[in-house]
């Protein structure tokens, strides 16, 4: 089943899940680890939870299934943190506005028993993705970059890119929603959306050899709501849009769908030392 490049945090969980994996993970959000408990400042906060994800079976797939999402957000005061949606990461750069710093993130493989569109193509293993991310916080809008270096599964070139505006609705609901975009180098569609010819002849496809880089384009939205100090229910949905040589994949354009859709829950536990 194709699972997406680790994502959640509670407040913006699927606003950084573009259609490439939820597969192609978005910036990460990186946050003040430092909160306050009995008046008192404190450097960690971690929150686990979980969850459920209505997601594509394959980046490109038109069939739908249900994965389990684990939530795990751990931080240190502003600078470093580790996440399944954000991975790992630190804050080199941090102000009031700004935000730079490495980050390392994990990208699931792809199996061709994922689903009966991939018989024949083979499987795609794991890949860990190097690079850094820059953010602008501009009140209540936020924005951010986010650039890495694909190794193992791929060796592709990825930038993701997002515009997100929040709001506090009520004192114990928050909306969180805006466009993003994701490119990457033609490493990565030919990856995850060529046919060679070894392929082309187990799967019964035609040959697709993409010349082209890999882009999608969305938008996402999250409600948050606090239910206790230390618990909040997550709601997130999220339409992205394949573009370019891999939409024309027949794994996409003949077998699955351009248009990549989300639909998730989640619950989660916070809290700070």
């Amino acid at each position: 089943m194709h699972r997406p490049l680790v994502c959640v945090s509670l407040v913006s969980a699927l606003l950084a899940l573009p259609a490439t994996l939820l597969s192609a993970g978005g910036p990460a959000m990186a946050q003040s680890g430092a909160t306050e408990k009995s008046g008192e400042k404190t450097d960690w906060r971690l929150t686990i939870g979980a969850g459920a994800m209505l997601a594509p079976s394959y980046l490109g797939s038109d069939d739908y299934d249900i994965d389990a999402l684990p939530l795990f957000d751990l931080r240190y005061a502003d600078r470093v943190f580790l996440s399944t949606r954000d991975g790992l990461g630190a804050n080199l750069l941090s102000s009031s506005r700004w935000r730079a710093g490495p980050v390392i993130k994990y990208r699931f493989g792809r199996d061709q028993d994922d689903d009966d569109a991939l018989r024949g193509l083979g499987d795609v293993d794991p890949a860990g993705e190097a690079g850094g991310f820059v953010h602008y916080d501009l009140r209540p809008f936020k924005l951010g970059a986010e650039i890495r270096q694909g190794f193992g599964g791929h060796e592709a070139v990825i930038g993701d890119m997002f515009v997100t505006w929040s709001t506090r609705l009520t004192d114990s609901l928050m909306l969180t929603a805006g466009p993003r975009a994701t490119v990457a180098s033609k490493d990565f569609t030919q990856t995850y959306f060529g046919i060679d010819a070894g392929q082309a002849a187990r799967s019964g496809y035609r040959p697709y050899d993409p010349d082209g880089a890999y882009v999608s384009y969305g938008l996402g939205a999250t409600l948050t709501y606090k239910l206790t100090d230390q618990l909040s229910l997550g709601g997130f949905a999220g339409i992205d849009r394949i573009a370019g040589d891999a939409a024309d994949s027949p794994i996409v354009d003949q077998a699955g769908s351009a248009t990549q859709a989300r639909l998730g829950l989640t619950l989660g536990y916070s809290w700070g030392w």
